[in-house]
């Protein structure tokens, strides 16, 4: 069998490759890894940026987190201090009007003690006639001690013994003084001034209880204008007597410290620790 003649090539396309002419190499470019390198770096801290900015989750069920508050802490009042209540007139006019009704007498005793009801100009009170006739009237108070009884004048002409004025706190001040720092009614020569803001805010004695202590008001500064000062609880525990300074408290401890603002009132009642019940009448 006749074989197929081998192929042969050009001289020209046999040359050898190793005497071929080699190309140059490509220039190497050093800083084609580094953009790599750091393109790679970017895309995962790109990735953990996130996962650091997130708070870490930590096992168990979360609480609220509530933020620190201090405790609150409630001082009781202070004994003599007015208590809170409805608004009052601070200061009027300084002038007082009598209050019209009729003539009235309280009690059958031998001795007669003459009063008018006045108001000080600029304050409404309506009722308190009324109400300072009826405690008077009472055999719980003074005339139930069979030595006086009570006449009320309303005239023009009227000359009583004894003025029972309602009075602002800021008169009441000026005419009581203020050796005690709280607000009270007080006793001048025949005249009763009667405090406007405790007449309609009470005392702390008396929690509860006004229509108490505005009978205790009354009845203890008609007890300064027949005569009677102050006394201390007589016993632990005892009704305090209608002198005893209840406006202010009902700790003779207390009463003794808080009148040693007012020379020689300290020695009338003794710091001994009794504390009485609050009591508005005289018996």
């Amino acid at each position: 069998m006749t074989e197929p003649p081998s192929a042969t090539l050009p001289p020209e396309l046999e040359t050898p490759e190793t005497d071929r002419p080699q190309a140059p190499p490509p220039p190497v470019t050093w800083w084609a890894p580094a953009v790599l390198v750091f393109a790679i770096a970017l895309a995962v801290a790109l990735l953990l940026i996130p996962r650091a900015a997130e708070p870490r989750q930590l096992g168990g069920t979360p609480s609220p987190i509530s933020p620190a508050v201090a405790p609150v802490t409630t001082r009781p009042p202070e004994p003599a201090e007015l208590p809170d209540g409805p608004p009052v007139t601070p200061t009027g006019s300084g002038t007082w009007h009598v209050v019209p009704g009729p003539n009235t007498l309280a009690g059958t005793g031998a001795e007669e003690l003459t009063y008018t009801v006045e108001i000080e100009d600029g304050v409404d009170a309506p009722g308190f006639a009324a109400q300072v006739d009826m405690i008077l009237d009472d055999h719980r108070g003074w005339i139930g001690q069979g030595r006086v009884k009570f006449r009320r004048e309303t005239g023009p002409e009227a000359r009583p013994e004894v003025r029972i004025s309602l009075t602002t706190p800021g008169t009441s001040r000026r005419l009581c003084g203020f050796a005690i720092p709280y607000d009270s009614s007080c006793h001048l020569s025949h005249r009763i001034v009667v405090n406007l803001a405790r007449w309609i805010r009470g005392a702390h004695s008396f929690p509860d209880d006004l229509a108490g202590y505005r009978t205790y008001a009354i009845n203890h500064e008609m007890g300064h204008a027949l005569g009677f000062g102050h006394v201390g609880c007589p016993a632990p525990g005892a009704l305090a007597p209608v002198m005893m300074q209840q406006t202010f408290g009902l700790s003779n401890t207390y009463l003794a410290e808080l009148n040693r603002a007012e020379p020689g009132a300290a020695t009338r009642v003794r710091p001994d620790g009794a504390v009485c019940r609050p009591n508005p009448w005289v018996s």
